[in-house]
């Protein structure tokens, strides 16, 4: 393809699609896709690894909806493999001098290529190294950790205000336009995020659990049809929409201007607060 254009081979990365037309291997993308979206959904971002905070409230509901998930992934897995060998069969002619034997691993070499796990790491505390540290040392590990846990908190408190307005936002746009065609999921969704927000809000932001009450009161008392059939209440809706969210935009400007964060946690005491505020929070499905 290089010599086409008058470039070297090495200009350029080529690849070629060693399936397609695989319908079973598309499936197993989509429930990969549904899976990661459902965990996204009940957690925070945590660290920049990629770990993410889950609160004790969902715990046990999602241990069992992951079972679930695994089930139904290991079988389009082996529905895939039953298929594995007639897909190869259907692009040899399309690759034509481009196929190579060598490029298609063994059935069973394959399938430990899929799989879904789920991991639960507990949340660190500056008391986990107190046994064989000098106290200076123990002091600034449990701030260093302490720190950790305090940006962790408010990177996952960004991303609920993120959310928020995404949806309220998505709402503004498709109720400001007559014409569209909405379904009940521009109610639904908004309800779900607010039930769900109150008790992902581990930073307890105050603000944040106000501007959902707010939203379920003012945008959710309707129904996606009601909004579609009655113009009035479609434009009021959409106007209120619009209010709450240049609001949440003023409020989080103003945060920003101020730099209003969750404070340092530069003492022994204060490092000792977020983290039984943490315990407790995570213990709260016990209860």
């Amino acid at each position: 393809m290089a010599d086409e254009h008058g470039a070297p081979e090495r200009a350029g990365r080529y690849n070629k699609k060693l399936l397609s037309g695989a319908a079973r291997l598309d499936d197993l993308r989509s429930l990969a896709a549904q899976i990661r979206q459902s965990f996204y959904k009940i957690t925070l971002p945590w660290s920049d690894e990629g770990y993410r905070l889950l609160p004790a409230h969902f715990y046990f509901d999602w241990t069992q909806q992951m079972r679930d998930f695994e089930a139904i992934f290991e079988r389009k897995v082996e529905d895939f493999l039953a298929l594995y060998p007639s897909y190869i069969e259907q692009v040899r002619p399309e690759l034509n001098g481009l196929f190579r034997e060598e490029d298609y691993p063994s059935a069973e070499k394959l399938r430990t290529k899929f799989g879904v796990q789920l991991e639960v790491l507990p949340i660190p505390s500056g008391e986990d190294f107190r046994v064989t540290m000098s106290a200076e040392e123990q002091a600034r590990v449990a701030k260093e950790i302490a720190t950790n846990v305090r940006q962790s908190l408010a990177r996952g408190t960004e991303d609920l205000w993120s959310r928020l307005q995404d949806v309220v936002s998505h709402m503004v746009d498709r109720l400001n336009e007559p014409e569209s065609r909405f379904h009940s999921s521009l109610v639904t969704n908004v309800l779900d995020l607010m039930a769900l927000l109150p008790q992902l809000n581990v930073g307890e932001d105050r603000e944040l659990n106000r501007f959902a009450e707010e939203i379920r009161n003012k945008l959710c008392a309707f129904t996606a049809r009601d909004l579609k059939t009655n113009d009035v209440l479609r434009v009021a809706t959409a106007h209120d929409a619009a209010a709450l969210l240049y609001e949440m935009d003023a409020v989080l400007r103003e945060r920003e201007e101020k730099q209003e964060t969750i404070p340092e946690m530069g003492s022994a005491s204060s490092a000792d607060h977020i983290f039984s505020h943490m315990s407790a929070y995570m213990e709260a499905a016990s209860q």
